[in-house]
């Protein structure tokens, strides 16, 4: 009898770019933001939320930036466990400050052939309910 190993489903955390994604939103040092930047998403990166729409490297920096300043001890947090198909990333995550949940959220993120984050559509709250 031939048996095939099963292939693993990769989680974000094994593509190199959710490390860096998550390391950049989450970084005290602001001078450290681009390094992880430039190691997570493609150039042409594409970020939109229900309060955000934005295009470029630069832009999700300024961001990036801009949620440091106003919220410097805050985290950002994958709460849930992923799912994905055709490099396309499923999750929830949570912004806190300390013991406080501020704001729960959906991403849908899309990995390019290089293995770089290219896109990632947010949504906050919770699904609307059943139908």
């Amino acid at each position: 009898m031939i048996t095939t190993p099963a292939t693993p489903t990769p989680s974000p955390f094994e593509v190199e770019a959710f490390d860096h994604y998550w390391a950049m939103w989450n970084e005290h040092d602001l001078g450290a933001v681009r390094s992880h930047l430039d190691r997570a998403v493609t150039e042409d990166f594409v970020f939109c939320d229900p309060i955000h729409f934005h295009v470029g490297r630069d832009a999700l920096e300024k961001n990036v930036r801009e949620l440091r300043t106003e919220h410097p001890l805050a985290e950002i947090r994958v709460r849930s466990g992923v799912d994905n198909h055709h490099n396309r990333y499923r999750y929830q995550w949570h912004f806190r400050l300390d013991d406080q949940i501020l704001i729960k959220g959906l991403d849908v993120a899309t990995v390019s052939d290089s293995g770089l984050i290219e896109r990632i559509d947010g949504f906050f709250g919770p699904l609307p309910p059943d139908i």
